[in-house]
């Protein structure tokens, strides 16, 4: 014989429920770091405008992962165009040129994902 329980056993109703779309922990740290901004805004280019070829550029070096051996160079001027810092690869830089805030000047070509590189890279 079963015990009989003092609680009473009710619907299970919410289960069946439709669920609200639940994102997860990455998904909500994406959405919030972007504030509602879209990567697909991003223009990229098979080659370089004309006004931008053949001309060097000065920037900062904003932020250098020598594990990975990539940076990014920031330039007002470049930003403007293409919307992000510049690429750089790190073996594009000369040896005194590897730390944040270093000045350098470069000159621009087109990656192989469609955006700007450095290339040519200089102390500044």
């Amino acid at each position: 014989m079963g015990r009989s329980d003092s609680r009473s056993r009710l619907p299970r109703s919410d289960s069946r429920a439709p669920r609200a779309a639940s994102r997860s922990r990455s998904d909500s740290r994406r959405g919030n770091s972007r504030r509602g901004r879209s990567r697909s805004r991003d223009k990229k280019y098979k080659k370089l405008p004309d006004d931008f070829a053949d001309r060097r550029f000065y920037g900062t070096m904003r932020m250098v992962n020598k594990g990975s051996g990539f940076g990014f160079i920031s330039c007002a001027e470049t930003r403007a165009e293409f919307g992000r810092d510049v690429f750089v690869d790190l073996n594009r830089l000369p040896a005194s040129c590897d730390r944040e805030g270093d000045k350098v000047s470069f000159k621009l070509v087109v990656g192989r994902k469609g955006y700007a590189e450095a290339t040519s890279v200089e102390r500044g």
